[in-house]
Protein backbone atom coordinates (compact mmCIF):
# COMPACT_ATOMS: atom_id res chain seq x y z
CA UNK A 1 0.00 0.00 0.00
CA UNK A 2 1.33 3.04 -1.24
CA UNK A 3 1.19 6.23 1.52
CA UNK A 4 0.40 9.82 0.23
CA UNK A 5 0.95 12.77 2.17
CA UNK A 6 -0.46 16.45 0.83
CA UNK A 7 1.39 19.44 2.28
CA UNK A 8 -0.93 22.48 1.50
CA UNK A 9 -4.32 22.37 0.90
CA UNK A 10 -5.33 25.58 -0.41
CA UNK A 11 -7.08 25.66 -4.27
CA UNK A 12 -4.72 23.29 -6.15
CA UNK A 13 -3.69 21.09 -3.91
CA UNK A 14 -7.38 20.81 -2.77
CA UNK A 15 -8.16 20.20 -6.03
CA UNK A 16 -6.03 17.28 -6.59
CA UNK A 17 -7.09 15.71 -3.80
CA UNK A 18 -10.81 15.84 -4.74
CA UNK A 19 -10.06 14.85 -7.81
CA UNK A 20 -7.61 11.94 -7.14
CA UNK A 21 -9.71 10.31 -4.79
CA UNK A 22 -12.96 10.80 -7.08
CA UNK A 23 -11.45 9.24 -9.72
CA UNK A 24 -10.97 6.57 -7.35
CA UNK A 25 -6.84 6.74 -8.30
CA UNK A 26 -6.14 6.42 -4.91
CA UNK A 27 -8.16 5.84 -1.69
CA UNK A 28 -8.76 8.30 1.01
CA UNK A 29 -7.77 6.21 3.59
CA UNK A 30 -4.27 6.01 1.82
CA UNK A 31 -4.14 10.22 1.75
CA UNK A 32 -3.44 12.51 4.99
CA UNK A 33 -2.73 16.24 4.61
CA UNK A 34 -1.76 19.24 6.38
CA UNK A 35 -2.43 22.74 5.53
CA UNK A 36 -0.81 25.88 7.53
CA UNK A 37 -3.63 26.43 10.06
CA UNK A 38 -5.26 23.14 9.63
CA UNK A 39 -8.86 24.78 8.96
CA UNK A 40 -8.59 23.89 4.95
CA UNK A 41 -6.92 20.10 5.48
CA UNK A 42 -9.91 19.42 8.04
CA UNK A 43 -12.40 20.41 6.02
CA UNK A 44 -11.05 18.62 2.82
CA UNK A 45 -11.12 15.67 4.97
CA UNK A 46 -14.96 16.08 5.98
CA UNK A 47 -15.42 16.51 2.15
CA UNK A 48 -13.42 13.55 1.02
CA UNK A 49 -12.82 10.96 3.62
CA UNK A 50 -8.79 11.78 3.66
CA UNK A 51 -6.61 12.21 7.36
CA UNK A 52 -5.87 15.87 8.90
CA UNK A 53 -2.59 15.27 9.85
CA UNK A 54 -1.66 17.68 12.84
CA UNK A 55 1.41 18.87 11.32
CA UNK A 56 3.68 18.69 7.89
CA UNK A 57 5.78 16.24 10.07
CA UNK A 58 3.17 14.18 11.00
CA UNK A 59 2.05 14.07 7.01
CA UNK A 60 5.83 13.63 5.69
CA UNK A 61 6.73 10.89 8.18
CA UNK A 62 4.15 8.46 7.10
CA UNK A 63 4.29 9.24 3.35
CA UNK A 64 5.72 7.18 0.34
CA UNK A 65 4.35 9.77 -1.59
CA UNK A 66 4.73 13.62 -0.46
CA UNK A 67 3.26 16.28 -2.52
CA UNK A 68 4.31 19.43 -1.92
CA UNK A 69 1.44 22.02 -2.83
CA UNK A 70 2.23 25.24 -0.83
CA UNK A 71 2.96 29.00 -2.48
CA UNK A 72 6.84 28.56 -4.15
CA UNK A 73 8.21 31.10 -0.65
CA UNK A 74 6.44 28.88 1.65
CA UNK A 75 8.73 25.04 -0.15
CA UNK A 76 11.88 26.06 1.45
CA UNK A 77 10.94 26.13 5.21
CA UNK A 78 8.41 23.14 4.37
CA UNK A 79 11.36 20.66 3.32
CA UNK A 80 14.03 22.13 5.33
CA UNK A 81 10.65 21.46 8.43
CA UNK A 82 10.14 17.80 7.18
CA UNK A 83 13.61 16.90 6.51
CA UNK A 84 14.32 14.80 9.26
CA UNK A 85 11.48 12.40 9.33
CA UNK A 86 11.29 12.13 5.77
CA UNK A 87 11.56 8.34 5.00
CA UNK A 88 14.68 7.61 2.54
CA UNK A 89 12.59 6.16 -0.31
CA UNK A 90 10.02 8.97 -0.58
CA UNK A 91 9.47 10.41 -3.95
CA UNK A 92 8.90 14.46 -3.31
CA UNK A 93 6.23 15.90 -6.00
CA UNK A 94 6.20 19.65 -6.08
CA UNK A 95 3.92 21.91 -7.65
CA UNK A 96 5.20 24.91 -6.76
CA UNK A 97 6.16 26.80 -9.76
CA UNK A 98 9.66 28.60 -9.87
CA UNK A 99 11.21 26.39 -7.76
CA UNK A 100 13.53 24.19 -9.59
CA UNK A 101 14.14 20.49 -9.04
CA UNK A 102 18.07 21.97 -8.14
CA UNK A 103 16.05 24.15 -5.22
CA UNK A 104 14.42 20.68 -4.12
CA UNK A 105 17.77 18.86 -3.61
CA UNK A 106 19.64 21.70 -1.88
CA UNK A 107 16.20 22.16 0.95
CA UNK A 108 15.50 18.42 1.30
CA UNK A 109 18.76 16.74 0.76
CA UNK A 110 20.15 14.54 -1.70
CA UNK A 111 18.10 11.00 -0.37
CA UNK A 112 15.59 11.53 -2.33
CA UNK A 113 13.77 11.54 -5.25
CA UNK A 114 11.96 14.26 -7.28
CA UNK A 115 9.49 15.27 -9.80
CA UNK A 116 8.36 18.60 -10.58
CA UNK A 117 4.63 18.77 -11.46
CA UNK A 118 2.50 21.97 -13.08
CA UNK A 119 -1.00 21.22 -12.95
CA UNK A 120 -4.13 23.11 -14.93
CA UNK A 121 -7.01 23.70 -12.84
CA UNK A 122 -8.48 22.25 -16.06
CA UNK A 123 -7.83 18.55 -13.95
CA UNK A 124 -11.39 19.64 -12.08
CA UNK A 125 -12.92 18.79 -15.63
CA UNK A 126 -10.66 15.71 -16.00
CA UNK A 127 -8.96 17.59 -18.96
CA UNK A 128 -6.24 20.29 -19.04
CA UNK A 129 -2.30 19.07 -19.14
CA UNK A 130 -0.04 18.62 -16.20
CA UNK A 131 3.73 19.35 -17.44
CA UNK A 132 5.58 16.96 -15.47
CA UNK A 133 9.75 17.08 -15.17
CA UNK A 134 11.61 14.20 -13.99
CA UNK A 135 14.30 14.86 -11.03
CA UNK A 136 17.58 12.50 -11.11
CA UNK A 137 17.43 8.87 -9.54
CA UNK A 138 13.84 8.69 -10.63
CA UNK A 139 12.37 5.00 -10.74
CA UNK A 140 10.76 3.14 -13.68
CA UNK A 141 8.51 2.47 -10.84
CA UNK A 142 7.85 6.69 -10.03
CA UNK A 143 7.32 7.06 -13.61
CA UNK A 144 4.38 5.05 -14.13
CA UNK A 145 2.98 6.16 -11.06
CA UNK A 146 3.41 9.86 -11.72
CA UNK A 147 1.96 9.08 -14.88
CA UNK A 148 -0.84 7.07 -13.63
CA UNK A 149 -2.18 10.10 -11.62
CA UNK A 150 -2.12 12.98 -13.46
CA UNK A 151 -3.56 11.04 -16.49
CA UNK A 152 -6.22 10.18 -14.39
CA UNK A 153 -7.49 13.73 -14.09
CA UNK A 154 -6.12 14.63 -17.67
CA UNK A 155 -3.39 14.76 -20.11
CA UNK A 156 0.11 13.89 -18.33
CA UNK A 157 3.14 15.41 -20.66
CA UNK A 158 7.14 14.65 -19.89
CA UNK A 159 9.14 17.34 -20.94
CA UNK A 160 12.12 18.91 -19.99
CA UNK A 161 12.12 21.56 -16.89
CA UNK A 162 13.93 24.24 -18.80
CA UNK A 163 10.29 24.29 -21.15
CA UNK A 164 8.26 24.76 -17.63
CA UNK A 165 7.80 28.16 -18.23
CA UNK A 166 6.80 28.74 -21.47
CA UNK A 167 4.80 25.67 -21.35
CA UNK A 168 3.20 26.62 -18.20
CA UNK A 169 1.81 29.84 -20.20
CA UNK A 170 0.17 27.83 -22.58
CA UNK A 171 -1.13 24.67 -20.09
CA UNK A 172 -1.79 26.18 -16.62
CA UNK A 173 -1.78 29.90 -16.78
CA UNK A 174 -3.81 29.83 -20.07
CA UNK A 175 -7.20 29.37 -18.27
CA UNK A 176 -6.66 32.68 -16.68
CA UNK A 177 -5.32 34.13 -19.89
CA UNK A 178 -8.70 32.91 -21.68
CA UNK A 179 -11.22 34.02 -19.34
CA UNK A 180 -9.59 37.49 -19.45
CA UNK A 181 -9.88 37.73 -23.11
CA UNK A 182 -13.64 36.51 -23.21
CA UNK A 183 -14.57 39.15 -20.73
CA UNK A 184 -12.97 41.75 -22.46
CA UNK A 185 -15.01 40.80 -25.33
CA UNK A 186 -18.23 40.44 -22.85
CA UNK A 187 -17.20 43.60 -21.68
CA UNK A 188 -16.86 45.35 -25.19
CA UNK A 189 -20.37 44.26 -26.17
CA UNK A 190 -21.69 45.69 -23.18
CA UNK A 191 -20.43 49.23 -23.42
CA UNK A 192 -22.47 49.11 -26.41
CA UNK A 193 -25.42 49.84 -24.54
CA UNK A 194 -27.60 47.16 -25.78
CA UNK A 195 -26.57 43.87 -24.13
CA UNK A 196 -26.55 43.37 -19.96
CA UNK A 197 -23.58 41.98 -18.22
CA UNK A 198 -25.14 38.98 -17.68
CA UNK A 199 -26.44 38.28 -21.27
CA UNK A 200 -22.99 38.50 -22.33
CA UNK A 201 -20.89 36.41 -20.38
CA UNK A 202 -23.42 33.91 -21.02
CA UNK A 203 -23.65 34.02 -24.78
CA UNK A 204 -19.71 34.17 -24.59
CA UNK A 205 -19.31 30.88 -22.23
CA UNK A 206 -21.34 28.85 -24.31
CA UNK A 207 -19.73 29.71 -27.51
CA UNK A 208 -16.26 29.26 -25.76
CA UNK A 209 -17.58 25.56 -24.64
CA UNK A 210 -19.27 24.66 -28.41
CA UNK A 211 -15.85 26.04 -29.66
CA UNK A 212 -13.64 23.70 -27.66
CA UNK A 213 -15.71 20.80 -28.44
CA UNK A 214 -14.86 21.87 -31.82
CA UNK A 215 -11.30 21.99 -31.13
CA UNK A 216 -11.47 18.28 -29.41
CA UNK A 217 -11.51 17.03 -32.88
CA UNK A 218 -8.51 15.94 -33.49
CA UNK A 219 -8.50 17.51 -37.43
CA UNK A 220 -9.39 20.71 -36.74
CA UNK A 221 -7.43 23.39 -35.64
CA UNK A 222 -7.60 27.12 -34.81
CA UNK A 223 -7.06 27.81 -39.01
CA UNK A 224 -10.07 25.76 -39.66
CA UNK A 225 -12.18 26.84 -36.89
CA UNK A 226 -11.17 31.00 -38.24
CA UNK A 227 -11.87 29.80 -41.63
CA UNK A 228 -15.03 28.10 -40.93
CA UNK A 229 -16.41 31.17 -39.38
CA UNK A 230 -14.41 34.40 -41.04
CA UNK A 231 -15.84 34.00 -44.37
CA UNK A 232 -13.80 35.43 -46.91
CA UNK A 233 -15.52 39.30 -47.86
CA UNK A 234 -17.63 38.80 -44.26
CA UNK A 235 -17.92 40.72 -41.48
CA UNK A 236 -15.99 38.20 -38.95
CA UNK A 237 -13.40 38.34 -41.12
CA UNK A 238 -13.07 42.31 -40.49
CA UNK A 239 -13.00 41.47 -36.69
CA UNK A 240 -10.21 38.75 -37.12
CA UNK A 241 -8.32 41.29 -39.08
CA UNK A 242 -8.39 43.21 -36.19
CA UNK A 243 -7.19 40.80 -33.75
CA UNK A 244 -4.08 39.79 -36.22
CA UNK A 245 -3.13 43.08 -36.01
CA UNK A 246 -3.15 44.05 -32.33
CA UNK A 247 -3.10 40.86 -30.70
CA UNK A 248 0.99 39.42 -31.57
CA UNK A 249 2.12 42.65 -29.30
CA UNK A 250 -0.50 41.90 -27.05
CA UNK A 251 0.76 37.89 -26.02
CA UNK A 252 4.35 38.86 -26.48
CA UNK A 253 3.96 41.41 -23.94
CA UNK A 254 2.14 39.04 -21.82
CA UNK A 255 4.80 36.24 -21.72
CA UNK A 256 7.15 38.96 -21.48
CA UNK A 257 5.81 39.77 -18.29
CA UNK A 258 5.23 36.14 -17.00
CA UNK A 259 9.02 35.83 -17.59
CA UNK A 260 10.15 38.55 -16.01
CA UNK A 261 7.89 37.63 -12.73
CA UNK A 262 9.29 34.09 -12.86
CA UNK A 263 12.78 35.14 -13.03
CA UNK A 264 12.45 37.86 -10.13
CA UNK A 265 10.51 35.07 -7.89
CA UNK A 266 13.61 32.55 -8.73
CA UNK A 267 15.93 35.47 -7.31
CA UNK A 268 14.39 35.91 -4.45
CA UNK A 269 13.87 32.31 -3.72
CA UNK A 270 17.38 31.45 -3.89
CA UNK A 271 18.39 34.54 -2.31
CA UNK A 272 20.57 36.12 -5.90
CA UNK A 273 20.12 39.67 -7.05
Amino acid sequence: MTRYGFIGTGSMGSMLVRKFTGSGIIAPADIAASSKTGISSRALAEKTGITAAPSNTAVAADADVLFICVKPAEVRSVLEETQGVLGQEALIVSIAGSVSLANLVKWAGPDHRFVRVIPSVAAEQESGISLVAWGRGIKPEDRALVLKLFNAIGTAVETDEGNFDLYADLTSCAPAYISAMMRELASAAVRTGTIEPPLAEYLLRETLIGTARILDNDSTGFDTVITRVATKGGNTEEGVKVLEARLPAVFDGVLCATRKKRQATAERLTGKR
